[in-house]
């Protein structure tokens, strides 16, 4: 499968990437990508948030969330319940223990869902890299059914061969932890205007093609990039740019 992550059902009609999947973390979003008969990655990150006090808490909301979502939970639709696990300063423990809730009350009461996570390579070197942040990604990958990665570069040269190295070995990790285990790689599609656009396109080329081995592949800052800058987003790619993506273009 092919998806995008879009902000909202206007994206979804206008998206120049051929896509048969999409995450959106808009609910009139998710029932757009439902009735264009595309494949649903369903946000349920509440069930991780730092406003999540406890584990009935987490069962409430989720609760809650199924009452008035029901129509979107179908069987073997895919649910997210973490983002880029591990990638903060706070002891690995006890997100471990709260990932876990997350996906134990999954499930018990979403059995027919499909419960995922995705990871960031930043929580295994730099800033908040731990010595054995890897472990816990580990742990949490035999919990799951499907597992994506984010190796996207912020514009510092000296952290493109820890990223690559990443892309090219974390479906391998991934499916020696578990063999059943469904790979997602989330392709990088924004770009500050300040980047050396050579080195870009070099790194954005090696990208996609370790996208290539995994399973299914998301695709980050088309249309729509978060807290980033508009203009940062990849519909406004320049031509030589916008042609390494080409086989994913209508």
């Amino acid at each position: 499968m092919v998806g995008e992550i879009i902000a909202n059902p206007e994206q979804l009609a206008s998206s120049s990437l051929q896509t048969n999947a999409g995450y959106s973390g808009n609910l009139t979003t998710s029932r757009a990508i439902a009735q264009a008969g595309k494949t649903n990655l369903l946000d349920l990150l509440f069930l991780t948030s730092a406003s999540v006090t406890s584990p009935a808490d987490a069962e409430k909301q989720l609760l809650e969330y199924m009452a008035d979502n029901g129509d979107l939970l179908t069987s073997g639709v895919r649910v997210v319940v973490a983002d880029e696990v591990y990638l903060n300063n706070n002891p690995l423990q006890p997100q471990w223990e709260k990932i876990q809730t997350a996906i134990a009350l999954v499930r018990q009461h979403l059995p027919n869902v499909s419960v995922g996570v995705t990871v960031s390579p930043y929580a295994t070197f730099g800033t908040f890299g731990k010595p054995n942040t890897l472990e816990f990604i580990k742990k949490t990958i035999a919990l799951v059914d499907w597992v994506a990665t984010d190796p996207y570069w912020f514009g510092d040269a000296a952290t493109i061969p820890d990223l690559h190295a990443w892309s090219r070995d974390f479906h391998v990790l991934a499916k020696h932890t578990k063999p059943s285990v469904e790979t997602w790689f989330i392709a990088q599609a924004f770009q500050f205007p300040q980047w050396d656009k050579v080195v870009f396109n070099q790194f954005i080329a090696e990208q996609l093609g370790y996208a290539e081995q995994y399973d299914h592949v998301l695709f980050f800052g088309w249309q729509f990039v978060s807290e980033l800058d508009e203009s940062t987003a990849g519909i406004h790619f320049s031509v030589d740019t916008r042609q390494l993506y080409k086989k994913y273009l209508k």
